[in-house]
């Protein structure tokens, strides 16, 4: 026998021999897992290095956003309803390739507001007015308003001359109303035309018979004798003075004869210096007598014409007038002991009832009320500039009246810088 031969070392010497041998390399291999398993956990756990090299966030698993703004420009993506619009994140298999070429926000400018569980409406409409603040909220455009202004009242703006209501009144009643109704000839409205040209905003009516009746019966059901006198007026050019004062009284507006032609707009009619605000009234000189003589027909020193008038609606000068002409109405059928639609009143009853001495005398008497210096029309006389009185705009004799062969109305063909409407006295209703 070999003298190696000998008997060996016990087997559990040998595994202990051998698990002392084996303790440094086990000891370094499992230093070396932890570390890669720490590693990993590092790197694929907390944050992930994107390709271009910046580092991105993981978002929490918080409710979707309300808005998504991209940097400072304002721009947003909605996310409410339909979540395929959030913008894809790390690991998300739809994320859009992006274009380096463009003018994309960085990373680092994407900013997310969630929105918190528990948020109140008070909470969400103060957050929202937050956004508005900074541009991340358009604001709603203003919705449209429901109230449209009444007809009976003017806009108030500056294209209407001051209170008096955007409409142009004329009225065509037939000479002998019981008669079979007879259509008028277009020729008789030839004049219009420039009414509506040079007005083109405003509200034409035409007043024919039946209207006429209508609207006085109407408007004006609470005073019977103002809905007596005008069913019975015993003329007809009565009976459209009295129309064009209750037209005006009711409605406002520019009443105007079928026989003028306007020569410059409504709204131009109030002369620059004058608060168009402040006039509610404009009236037009028809006759002044100046250093003349007396005329037969006219009693006052300056008339006011009635053939063009403009006014606001109630104005208290047609009260006046209406009460004018309801006395007027019952002194002249006392005086021909008569009923007063029997009667067949003189060109003097006419024009000192319903007509233009009538309507100065009321118009006047509205005056005297804002200037008490005024003790007659001749205080008017020789004017060469509209005035204001109070509420009321008085013309000088070119306003309405140009074309005239006295009262020192130009009359020589040319048209006055004054001059607003002229009246061709195509229409006569004496000796009816």
């Amino acid at each position: 026998m070999h003298q190696h031969d000998g008997a060996g070392p016990s087997l559990p010497a040998q595994v202990l021999h051998h698990l002392t041998m084996r303790r440094p390399s086990r000891f370094a291999v499992t230093c070396m897992a932890a570390f890669f398993f720490l590693a990993a956990v590092w790197l694929y756990g907390e944050t992930a290095m994107d390709s271009f090299g910046t580092t991105r966030e993981r978002l929490p698993p918080a409710p979707l956003p309300t808005t998504v703004s991209l940097g400072s420009g304002g721009s947003k993506i909605p996310t409410t309803g339909d979540h395929t619009k959030v913008p894809a994140t790390a690991g998300n298999k739809d994320t859009p390739k992006v274009d380096a070429t463009k003018d994309t926000p960085k990373t680092e400018d994407i900013k997310v507001a969630p929105t918190p569980a528990g948020e109140t409406k008070a909470e969400k409409d103060k957050s929202k007015e937050a956004g508005k603040e900074k541009g991340t909220e358009k604001a709603k455009p203003a919705a449209a308003p429901l109230d449209w202004p009444k007809t009976d009242i003017p806009p108030g703006d500056i294209s209407h001359p001051g209170h008096i209501s955007p409409k142009i009144w004329q009225i065509l009643l037939q000479k002998n109303p019981s008669a079979k109704k007879v259509y008028p000839d277009p020729k008789s409205l030839q004049d219009t035309a420039s009414w509506l040209a040079m007005n083109a905003d405003y509200k034409y009516t035409l007043v024919s018979d039946q209207g006429g009746k209508d609207f006085v019966e109407r408007r004006f059901a609470h005073e019977p004798r103002i809905v007596d006198a005008y069913n019975h007026m015993p003329n007809v050019g009565m009976k459209s003075d009295l129309l064009r004062y209750l037209l005006l009284d009711a409605e406002g507006g520019v009443y105007t004869d079928t026989d003028t032609v306007a020569i410059r707009p409504i709204e131009d009619w109030i002369p620059k210096g004058i608060e168009r605000d402040k006039v509610k009234l404009i009236v037009g000189i028809e006759f002044d007598r100046r250093d003349g003589g007396a005329w037969a027909d006219i009693s006052h020193w300056l008339q006011f014409c009635q053939w063009t008038i403009a006014a606001a609606p109630g104005h208290p000068v047609f009260r006046k007038m209406t009460e004018r002409i309801l006395t007027s109405l019952d002194d002249i059928a006392h005086a021909h002991n008569l009923p007063i639609d029997q009667v067949k009143p003189t060109s003097f009853e006419v024009m000192n009832s319903t007509g233009p001495a009538a309507w100065t005398d009321a118009v006047f008497e509205q005056l005297q009320l804002h200037d008490s210096t005024l003790t007659s029309t001749k205080d008017l006389s020789f004017m060469e500039e509209p005035r204001l009185y109070g509420d009321i705009l008085v013309l000088t004799i070119d306003g309405f009246g140009m074309g005239q062969a006295h009262s020192a109305s130009t009359n020589d063909g040319t048209t006055p810088k004054a001059a607003l409407v002229k009246h061709l006295f195509r229409g006569s209703w004496r000796g009816e």
